[in-house]
Parts: C-alpha cells; sequence; structure tokens
C-alpha cells in the first residue's frame, strides 16, 4: 500500500525569510533595488520549485515485509521485522538526519540498532496500523 506524504505551509514560508532581509536590507542602503531584488526572487523560485519536485516524487510504500521510503529519486527499504518502535512527533525541529517528509507532524521509526527515520505519511494511524499488522511487536510511542 503506498502513501503520500503530509503537507505543512512552513516548508514554503520559511524561504520567504531571506527574501524579506534582503528587501529589508536594500531598503535601507539605498542600492538599485533591481540588482538585489531579482537574485532573490531567482533563488526563491528555485526553493519553491524543488520544493514541490520533492514533494510529489515523496511517497512511502509497504510491500510484503518492507517500508520503502521514497525521496525524489532516492529509495530507502527498511525490513518490517526489523522495526523497534514508532513515535508520534508534532515537533518543527527534528533530531534526525534524513527526514524525508513534508510535514512537521509525523512519525519517527526506530529500525536495527541505532538508526531513525522521521517520515510524515498523510494518515499516520492508518500508515501505523498496516505496519503492525505486518510486524505487531512494533512498540507505538505517543
Amino acid at each position: 500500500m503506498q502513501f503520500k506524504s503530509g503537507f505543512s505551509k512552513i516548508n514554503f514560508t520559511i524561504p520567504l525569510i531571506p527574501v524579506f532581509i534582503i528587501l529589508i536590507i536594500s531598503i535601507f542602503t539605498e542600492k538599485d533595488i533591481n540588482l538585489i531584488i531579482f537574485p532573490a526572487l531567482g533563488i526563491y523560485v528555485f526553493i519553491i520549485l524543488l520544493f514541490t519536485i520533492l514533494f510529489y516524487t515523496t511517497y512511502y510504500e509497504i510491500r510484503e515485509d518492507f517500508l520503502i521510503v521514497s525521496l525524489f529519486f532516492y529509495k530507502t527499504k527498511i525490513k518490517t521485522s526489523e522495526i523497534r518502535s514508532i513515535k508520534y512527533s508534532n515537533s518543527i525541529i527534528k533530531t534526525n538526519l534524513y527526514k524525508p517528509g513534508f510535514d512537521h507532524k509525523g512519525i519517527e521509526i526506530r529500525y536495527h540498532k541505532y538508526d531513525d527515520i522521521f517520515i510524515s505519511p498523510k494518515n499516520r494511524d492508518q500508515f501505523i496500523a498496516q505496519l503492525q499488522k505486518i510486524n505487531p511487536n512494533i512498540e507505538i510511542i505517543k
């Protein structure tokens, strides 16, 4: 079964912060605003385009004994039998290095001995129920 990533609007508003900072700096320095604003807008459009492509290519698939996490062209395979615990997470700040999700509300999956991954399926409860059907030994931490 395939699950799409959830979406948080904050992912599109954070890249606006540098654009506003550049605008404010350009207004107070009284330099030619066109030399500053067009590169800033170009960078912002590039970031939004990149986020959009990554969002539409991110999904999580549960197949037989594997959880497949796909982000653009990169895929991670995790054996469902090796998943130790799943923890609900609603924080914007994550401690995970690998976070293929576009929502701050998601789940942290711990597998192997020390590995973990943060993902954000649209329907967390249904996703967890599917994993528990395959591996009922998964510990759920709320």
